[in-house]
């Protein structure tokens, strides 16, 4: 049988990188939209509506991925529970310890 290869660390570190992501997200762009609108020479020319299609697409990825992030948190922290829980069942039944790749690095 193979291994899997989600581990609770790696989840951890991606649900703490989509948190912090996320919120850097919803609060630096619309700082960066209002500076790309007000610009010296305009024209370059900023859109209005791309600046809202961007405004729309940051605020619908600003609800949805730091949320997913702190799910993450948490399935982490459920699935190092659960994997000890398993391993300390499995020694006291007598069986070999099982290897989750749990490895300090």
């Amino acid at each position: 049988m193979t291994a899997s290869k989600l581990r609770p660390k790696v989840v951890l570190w991606w649900g703490i990188g989509l948190t912090l992501g996320g919120l850097l997200l919803a609060a630096l762009m619309p700082q960066l939209g209002y500076a790309l609108s007000v610009q010296q020479n305009a024209s370059a020319g900023v859109d209005q509506g791309l600046l809202s299609a961007v405004s729309i697409v940051v605020g619908l990825t600003a609800q949805v991925v730091p949320p997913l992030g702190v799910a993450l948190i948490g399935a982490s922290i459920v699935m190092a529970y659960v994997a000890r829980l398993f391993s300390e069942t499995r020694q006291a039944e007598g069986a070999a310890p099982v290897d989750y790749g749990n490895r300090a690095s």
